[in-house]
Parts: C-alpha cells; structure tokens; sequence
C-alpha cells in the first residue's frame, strides 16, 4: 500500500492501483502498515494506494491476514464486491466480531482529501 508519493512505475506493477478504500470498525496503521484497532470516536479510515491483482487460492489459511469484505456502499446489504487480504498482529476473529470492512463509498469522507497530501497528516 502506498501514498501518492510512494507509488511505483506503474510499467513494472501487476494489477491496478487502487485509491479510495476506506475502512469501517478499524483503522490501516501505516507505520506497521497493518490493520490496527480504531481510534475512539473515529468510524472510518483511509486506506492508502493499493494494489489490487487476482491471484488463486490455496487452502492454506494466512494467520497474519485478514479476509476482509470490500463493499460498495456503506449500506453493505447487496454491494459485496470481494476479499481483501490485509495484514493484522491480531486474530482474524477479532475483525469479524467487530465487524470491519472495506467500504469504496462513504458519503462526505473523501472531501477531507486533498491529491498530492497525506491526509493522516
């Protein structure tokens, strides 16, 4: 995951770089760049560039991620789109009881994001 002035030659990356996430119920700690508990009375966080690519697979489950659903809207309800692994220190179940979830439109939350600046900044 990256900011705008992290990204990488577009040329040499597989997939599409994505920006807009933004995450429900945790935040995206982007020192550990992993996903960390929510600050008090914050709902959303943005989440960086990523790169987004299909890849297959296996049955073996990563314990260092977490299967994170990506929906369209914040409603969820019929706006599932796909998984999203994401890097956490904590047990996936810990996401799942709280809920987290990828969201691509949240009403309001991308105007506090200006291009080109860090907006945990």
């Amino acid at each position: 995951m990256y900011w705008e002035s992290d990204l990488p030659d577009l040329n040499k990356t597989s997939g599409a770089l994505v920006f807009g996430f933004q995450v429900e119920g945790a935040r995206w700690d982007t020192n550990s760049s992993s996903l960390e508990e929510s600050h008090p009375k914050t709902s959303f966080s943005i989440v960086p560039v990523v790169n987004c690519r299909a890849v297959v697979l296996n049955d073996k489950q990563d314990k260092t991620a977490y299967e994170c659903p990506v929906y369209k809207t914040i409603d969820r309800m019929n706006t599932y789109v796909f998984p999203a692994q994401l890097k956490t220190r904590y047990p996936a179940a810990k996401w799942v009881i709280a809920g987290v979830a990828m969201i691509l439109d949240v009403p309001g939350a991308a105007d506090v994001f200006a291009p080109g600046k860090d907006p945990t900044a």
